[in-house]
């Protein structure tokens, strides 16, 4: 019995020896964060786990790495995973536990086989992949929800006058994850909330600056909200800039420009993982491998609310707020302890106060130089990864007017080596690498001096050239110069350039052409009835439109109002769809307030579905010349023409003319052979017969021998000294014998006046002669007046007037044209006006003709007053 006695007792001393062992036993735990050691919540994550294992009595030693996913992309990524597993598999450790979706994935598909050989317990992992873990039954954890429904019932709280939202989110798996998560969310949120608007963004596809105009530079960034339902890498630039409050679901976004996270507190989270990590390590069994009832808490940044101007009392009752001063946190507490310290310390206060200061400022200014120093460096470098990916060149200038940063593209405009790691053109003064001219002066300087007086944009000068001092090349350049602020004071300056060397090429190729041809490319836009035309246009029309957009009643304006039916018909019809392409000429009025011809050429372009035109695309040109040319052309022919008709009609009178007196004088020169058997009066009315017809006859051939030397440009002027008074009278004298018997022949000049001046006294004779006698063909009865008055200073007036039938008005228009005759079976050629016309032309004066039918008719000749 003692032997067994003692055997028992030795059992149960090894037995409780083990258990106190077991109790006693400290465990060695790998945390694997996904994020760097830089990383917010790194130290709320290890306190939320040396918590829960506290809580449970477990004695551990937790060694962190971090995975910093942030820096590492792909295969990069996985390497780093792989050396983490190489390092704990020297360590034997008892437990993996892993922080967010990055470490849990990469450790789980990295291939190494650490994860098969040691329990791994994961939380804050929102997206576990479930195919994975099925090969994996030694994995735990908890996983996060996915409230977006209620974040955004958060918002509409907090924020009901704002409807517009801008979603920001990446390419990365766990971004299109929670996208595709987020809109399933998002159209359940539109069903009770249908006025909400949603725009979209991809910082992987759309362009940065287009992000930030919407977020910051819109004047609908105040009245919008950012969600961001991924917190990718690049997502703290852009919310750190957003005048639009940015909310999350994820907790990283606090402290770096997010408003709000709704997501599990992640001291929290880490307890809860570290009490169920106890029961993996004791080998309990566990219900579920993996937990969803993860608690979501809505937390705020304090500085943000502060920012879009909120109070406490504004956030959900039950929300945490972070990085609020301690002294607003513990106000009254503070308010007790300082009014104690300040009874019991004043003295030893005052006493130190001095000799503390300067040590306290020193150490407090260094440490605070510090923090902002590294936090100044990450945001610039995110600033420059942005600014690199500008293609257009954009140089940072300080208020000294030193460079303080270089992006890719303009290093490449101005031939300079590009150093993304390092800036080494910092700190050299403006001008040192570039020049700008305009008009042969330098105005880099003009510019930012400019920017710095007016606190506002200034456009470098169209037609300016950028000089790159390395190579001495030149280039056509477009951009302009851009104040930067910091707390309402200039601190510095950016320059936004491109190189438009080969865009002013074309442009002036496609200008000159226009010039040239004077072919007017326009567009007209459907949706909103607008023309377009280039500057030509409109400055050839007079219109007053300085972006070249005209409205269609500008334009009809311009349009001749007989024209206006037909447009309307053929521009109807292309819009309708009924035509794809036109070509109408119409007239249209010019700056001089004339109408010319206009030919308009247009297609269609057709928009979304077919026969559904979106605008009308053509070209314009003035076809004036080609209109004159055709009338020119017109009216030579009509004038051809009728010379054809009157030469015709001139040779058929012409021969009758001829033949009538000719007759005459050969039939009474064959009376004269019987002499004897006439009467002395007989004969002598027969010689005055055959005088007349001869002079008749020599007249004609006078008239046609005229014609033809004015034609042939041989008549000649004899210019002498004329007394008109005793002109008028020659010429009175031998026509007063040649008038019909019913009509006077009546002198009318000024009297008492002996007027003299230089002219060619025949052709002027000439003239009255031929205006007297075609006055006597056609009046029967009354009087002829022949004359001339001084009645305008500097010219001398001859007249000849009649009573006689009169000419119509639309004889008068044709009663100076060669051949042309009033009655075509009246003696003569159709030749006396027309010589007379060209007489007086030729001694640079005019002629001209005024009549009624019935009463008579009055020529006028007036030739300067050339005095002897």
């Amino acid at each position: 019995m003692n032997t067994i006695y003692r055997l028992a007792m030795i059992l149960l001393i090894i037995v409780g020896s083990s258990m106190a062992t077991f109790a006693q036993k400290t465990y060695d735990v790998l945390f694997i964060q996904s994020y760097s050691r830089s990383n917010n919540w790194v130290g709320e994550l290890n306190e939320g786990l040396k918590a829960g294992f506290d809580e449970r009595d477990v004695k551990v030693n937790i060694t962190t790495e971090f995975l910093d996913s942030r820096s590492w992309l792909g295969q990069a990524e996985m390497e780093v995973m792989r050396r983490i597993c190489r390092r704990a598999n020297k360590q034997n450790y008892d437990l993996i536990i892993t922080a967010n979706d990055e470490a849990l994935y990469d450790l789980l598909t990295c291939g190494d086989s650490l994860p098969r050989k040691v329990p791994v317990m994961f939380f804050n992992v929102v997206y576990p992949n479930q195919e994975v873990l099925a090969n994996y039954p030694n994995v735990y954890g908890l996983e996060a929800p996915k409230p977006f429904h209620r974040l955004l019932e958060t918002i509409k709280e907090m924020f009901p006058s704002r409807k517009q939202m801008i979603l920001v989110s990446d390419a990365s798996y766990l971004g299109q994850k929670s996208l595709k998560e987020f809109d399933v969310q998002w159209n359940a949120f539109l069903q009770s909330n249908p006025d909400y608007k949603l725009s979209r963004f991809n910082i992987n596809d759309d362009q940065t600056t287009n992000i930030l105009y919407e977020i910051r530079i819109s004047p609908k960034a105040r009245q919008s909200i950012l969600i961001m339902p991924y917190w990718g890498l690049f997502m703290s630039s852009i919310a750190k800039v957003s005048k639009a409050p940015c909310f999350t679901v994820s907790d990283e976004s606090l402290l770096q420009g997010g408003l709000c996270a709704l997501a599990p507190y992640p001291y929290e989270e880490a307890r809860r993982a570290a009490l169920m990590a106890v029961d993996v390590l004791q080998g309990k069994k566990l219900d579920n491998k993996i937990v969803k009832n993860s608690k979501p808490n809505l937390i705020f940044d304090y500085k943000q609310l502060d920012f879009f101007k909120m109070n406490k009392d504004d956030v959900p009752r039950g929300s945490i707020i972070i990085n609020e001063p301690l002294w607003e946190k513990y106000q009254p507490l503070f308010l007790l302890f300082y009014s104690a310290l300040v009874v019991i310390l004043v003295l030893a206060i005052i006493a130190l106060f001095r000799a503390n200061r300067r040590e306290f400022k020193r150490r407090y200014y260094a440490q605070t130089r510090l923090l902002l120093q590294g936090k100044m460096v990450d945001q610039r470098n995110e600033f420059d990864n942005v600014f690199h990916s500008i293609h257009e060149g954009v140089i940072i200038y300080g208020a000294d007017f030193k460079i303080h940063f270089v992006n890719k593209a303009a290093a490449g405009m101005i031939s300079l080596e590009h150093d993304r790691e390092r800036n080494k053109y910092e700190n050299w003064p403006a001008g040192t690498f570039l020049k700008i001219y305009h008009k042969g002066d330098e105005v880099l300087y003009k510019l930012l001096n400019e920017v710095k007086r007016t606190g506002a944009s200034v456009s470098i000068p169209e037609g300016s050239f950028m000089l790159e001092l390395k190579t001495n090349g030149y280039f056509s350049v477009w951009g302009e110069v851009i104040p930067l602020y910091s707390k309402s004071r200039l601190n510095g300056y950016v320059l936004s350039f491109r190189n438009i060397a080969a865009d002013e090429v074309k442009k002036r190729f496609f200008n000159l052409a226009v010039e040239e041809s004077s072919i007017y490319p326009w567009q007209f836009n459907i949706s909103d009835g607008v023309y377009t035309f280039p500057k030509g246009f409109i400055e050839r029309m007079g219109l007053n439109s300085t972006s070249g957009r005209l409205s269609r009643s500008e334009l009809r304006r311009k349009i001749h109002p007989a024209d206006l039916p037909g447009i309307k018909i053929e521009f109807d019809a292309l819009l309708a769809g009924d035509k794809n392409n036109s070509r109408i000429a119409f007239r249209q009025k010019n700056k001089k307030g004339q109408y010319e011809w206009w030919e308009y050429r247009m297609m269609v372009l057709n928009g979304l579905i077919p026969h559904s035109p979106s605008s009308i695309l053509g070209v314009c040109q003035s076809i004036q010349r080609h209109k004159d040319v055709e009338a020119e052309l017109i009216a030579a022919r009509d004038k051809a023409m009728q010379s054809d008709r009157l030469k015709t009609a001139f040779l058929a009178n012409m021969s009758h003319e001829i033949r009538t007196p000719l007759n005459s004088i050969v039939g009474f020169s064959g009376l004269l052979k019987e002499i004897h058997s006439f009467s002395e009066e007989e004969v002598a009315q027969f010689v005055d017969t055959i005088n007349q017809n001869c002079e008749l006859l020599l007249s004609l051939i006078n008239d046609i021998l005229d014609m033809s030397r004015i034609e042939s440009g041989a008549m000649d002027f004899q210019i002498a000294e004329c007394n008109l008074s005793l002109l008028v009278d020659e010429v009175y004298q031998s026509q007063r014998f040649n008038i019909p018997p019913a009509v006077s022949l009546l002198k009318n000049v000024p009297l008492h006046e002996e007027k003299q001046i230089l002219a060619d006294p025949v052709r002027l004779k000439q003239i009255l002669n031929n205006l007297i006698n075609n006055a006597s063909k056609f009046t029967k009865e009354g009087s002829i007046t022949v004359g001339y008055h001084l009645n305008e200073p500097g010219f001398v007036t001859f007249f000849v007037e009649d009573t006689g039938i009169g000419i119509s008005e639309d004889d008068q228009k044709h009663i100076f044209e060669r051949f042309f005759k009033v009655n075509s079976f009246a003696q003569g050629t159709g030749l006396g006006l027309s010589i007379c016309y060209t007489i007086v032309e030729r001694m640079h004066g005019t002629i001209q003709v005024t009549s009624q039918q019935g009463k008579g008719t009055c020529f006028t000749v007036r030739i300067p007053d050339t005095e002897a």
